[in-house]
């Protein structure tokens, strides 16, 4: 570490370009048949430079931003403090002090300007503070909903507090924020002990975000916890199967944990203002992605592209969105486009080289903070939704991925993108890529995750309803429990909870003596799929009618709304029994 490096020795490395304080020190975690590590270095930093706590450098800023990633001041008692944080004798320096005054704990924290998104390393080389606070390099999505520790520590000396100081929390969060929800992993290997006192020492501990479900951690340069599908990732659905997606940006900081603090475990003006207990050193931190090895690297390195406003055709499904007065993806001449609302979609003429296991890419940029994403299918198979997140401006493009990777035969095949979400504004599109992962199976055919399982919901069990003529009613005859009294424009709407995301045959068991009855379904908002719903003989005669063709259901709870649609000529509809959405 450069700790023991002389003067003389830390001045000629000051230049990151020169020489890293890691160069000696191997990647530990695999980077793939045919891969080799590539060091990120608008995220990786030696803090070979100094940054005053005031005032900071542009070194520092070149990487860095003071501050949360937004504008929270921490958890519990933590007030960020940006005069708490420098960079000083070739390290980051966290210093925790008393807010004057109060009892609140000033501390330092910082973040990266840019985001990353697995497969990535993450490294540091850091010693802990002798607090009961909490000590973080970790890693957050804009949107707050995925999280990833690398570092979380509570050093303290204190007698009662052996068992924290003796441990490294090896975690990740997932989130939903209304109503909270928060699940992260409990086994006792979350806990990582191995004898040492995590303050008395500087340790290297890193991640492998391999992708969205599977994470290494690594000790010193040692495997020392897997966390691996969707049991221990997401156990709950709370990433709608999408599991660690999103991008993320690397934020150092240390927190007064509220978990800690109401339960009477805070630190004390002595132990705040002593030098030697209050500050969090942060010796470096690498980062560094897989790529192809140009030096052997075998068949790993196809990556066949194209940009978003290279398409053959283009439209929009659903109603349009004011002040889009564009008809799909809208070319802005610079090889993107914009002007893109949710039902916006164009298909694209993608050539493969090679059968094998891809993974699909989307460079996007956008400034809506949530509910954006993107349905993605393969010659007319559905194969998956990219979850997308805020970048922070329409021009700012990140990389986004499909969470699972795609089994698929060389030659041209029909790529669609649809814009896809809650927001009605989406995202900006720059290119997409088809990157090769691995020679895949041998039958080599289009495959993503699979519903097995049908989807029914009764009719008269809607969460409201309404309409011209006061929407649906319901009734019980001969057994059947179903809704009545519905005239033309009465619609209800329900929650439609999707385990797996897929293409579903619509299907519905109605009852009718009219002629000219239909049925329009709307999936939050956009138009899903409509329904003619011819006489079934009378209104209590129950009889399947089904879509003419399949729709792509993505993963999570929507609201789905039936609105009554026909042309009858007294304006009285259909009675209903209830609805089916059948794998396709």
């Amino acid at each position: 570490m450069k700790h023991s490096i002389s003067t003389l020795a830390a001045l000629l490395l000051s230049s990151s370009s020169l020489a890293a304080d890691w160069d000696d020190l191997p990647v530990p975690a695999n980077a793939g048949s045919g891969n080799t590590w590539q060091l990120q270095s608008n995220v990786s930093d030696d803090f070979n430079y100094s940054a005053p706590a005031n005032g900071k450098s542009s070194a520092f800023y070149d990487r860095w931003s003071e501050g949360f990633i937004n504008a929270w001041q921490g958890p519990g008692l933590t007030d960020y403090h940006n005069p708490n944080s420098r960079v000083e004798n070739g390290e980051l320096v966290i210093q925790a002090t008393r807010k004057p005054g109060t009892n609140q704990v000033y501390t330092g924290a910082v973040h990266t300007n840019d985001s990353i998104q697995y497969p990535v390393y993450i490294e540091t080389s850091s010693k802990i503070m002798d607090q009961v606070l909490a000590n973080a390099v970790w890693m957050l999505s804009s949107d707050s909903t995925e999280e990833i520790d690398i570092v979380e520590a509570y050093g303290s000396s204190r007698p009662d507090q052996t068992w924290f100081a003796e441990r490294m929390h090896l975690a990740h969060h997932v989130f939903i924020r209304d109503p909270f929800q928060d699940y992260q992993p409990k086994d006792v290997g979350a806990w990582y002990a191995d004898g040492r006192l995590w303050r008395d020492q500087y340790s290297r501990v890193g991640v492998y975000w391999r992708d969205p479900w599977h994470l290494e951690y690594y000790i010193d340069g040692e495997l020392v916890r897997t966390v691996t599908g969707v049991d221990m990732i997401d156990p709950y659905g709370y990433t709608n199967g999408n599991g660690l997606s999103k991008p993320m940006q690397i934020i150092v900081d240390a927190e007064d944990q509220d978990w800690r603090s109401d339960n009477g475990i805070v630190a004390t003006d002595t132990e705040l203002a002593d030098n030697s207990k209050n500050q969090f050193y942060v010796d470096w931190i690498r980062v560094y992605k897989p790529v192809p090895n140009s030096n052997g690297g075998g068949g790993n390195d196809i990556t066949s592209s194209v940009d978003f406003d290279n398409f053959f055709a283009t439209g929009k499904d659903g109603s349009a969105v004011a002040g889009d007065s564009f008809n799909g993806f809208n070319p802005s001449g610079n090889g993107n486009i914009n002007y893109n609302t949710v039902g916006d979609w164009a298909e694209y003429s993608i050539n493969l080289p090679e059968d094998g296991e891809y993974r699909l890419e989307l460079d996007t940029a956008s400034t809506v903070s949530s509910g954006l994403g993107a349905d993605i299918s393969i010659d007319g198979v559905f194969v998956g939704t990219v979850a997308i997140s805020q970048t922070g401006g329409w021009e700012s493009y990140q990389t986004f991925s499909l969470a699972n990777t795609i089994n698929i035969g060389a030659g041209t095949h029909t790529l669609r993108v649809q814009s896809a979400g809650s927001s009605q504004w989406q995202w900006n599109g720059e290119a997409i890529r088809m990157v090769k992962m691995g020679e895949g199976s041998s039958n080599n055919q289009t495959t993503a995750p699979t519903p097995t399982e049908a989807i029914s919901l009764e009719a008269e069990s809607f969460n409201n309803t309404g309409g011209p003529y006061g929407g649906f009613q319901t009734y019980t005859q001969s057994g059947i429990t179903a809704t009545n009294y519905n005239q033309r424009g009465d619609y209800a709407e329900y929650s439609l909870s999707v385990p797996v995301a897929g293409n579903y045959n619509v299907s519905a068991f109605v009852a009718t003596p009219e002629s000219g009855a239909a049925m329009t379904l709307t999936l939050n908002g956009s138009a899903l799929v409509s329904l003619d719903v011819p006489s079934t003989g009378g209104w209590n005669t129950f009889a399947e009618v089904s879509a003419s063709g399949g729709v792509v259901l993505p993963a999570g709870t929507h609201t789905l709304r039936v609105t009554s649609s026909g042309n009858t000529s007294n304006t009285w509809e259909w009675n209903a029994d209830r609805f089916a959405f059948t794998p396709q």
